[in-house]
């Protein structure tokens, strides 16, 4: 007795492509990498095709987005394209049923959307200190006692040469003494 009939878990890489058929049906395309049994050093994986012309599976995968762990069951498919003379052929799954596992936050940009904000870098620790200097100190409207402050030159990070800022401003940074 013959048996067909391929069960895949594993992770979408890409969003799935929906397309509507000239017979007015739809089909979805889409990959899942799964990951073999480990032999030796590394993990080794495996990037499988998947199609469906089945309308509740390409519903159901419509809403999937890269990252999500899913389940795929199907039958593995031989497929053959291109004109006689130059004839490609290649292995999906034709999958007759799905569902999405687990979803794995992302964040996906289409291009209407700004891109998050870059994280901004760590304070850099002080290069060298110059001089001292006294003076009151003025806090609100209270004036502090004569205090000492030594005065550190850093040079600006550099991403600011990022923000049209030149990269040889330097930043005057002061810091009370501990008496």
């Amino acid at each position: 007795m013959d048996r067909n009939e391929v069960v895949l878990v594993g992770r979408l890489p890409e969003a799935v492509r929906i397309r509507s058929l000239q017979s007015g049906s739809t089909l979805g395309s889409w990959r899942v990498i799964v990951r073999r049994q480990q032999r030796g050093r590394g993990t080794r994986v495996d990037t499988i095709p998947c199609v469906s012309f089945e309308p509740e599976v390409t519903v159901v995968v419509a809403e999937w987005l890269p990252d999500d762990m899913v389940e795929v069951v199907g039958s593995l498919r031989r497929r053959w394209w291109g004109s006689e003379g130059s004839k490609s052929s290649g292995y999906e799954v034709e999958v007759r049923s799905a569902r999405r596992l687990e979803r794995r936050i992302t964040t996906v940009l289409t291009g209407e959307e700004e891109p998050p904000a870059p994280i901004p870098a760590p304070p850099r620790p002080v290069r060298s200190l110059t001089h001292a200097e006294t003076g009151p100190v003025e806090t609100g409207t209270v004036v502090a006692e004569e205090r000492r402050a030594l005065t550190a030159v850093e040079p600006e990070p550099s991403h600011a040469a990022e923000a049209n800022t030149p990269a040889s401003v330097l930043r005057r940074v002061e810091m009370p003494s501990l008496r």
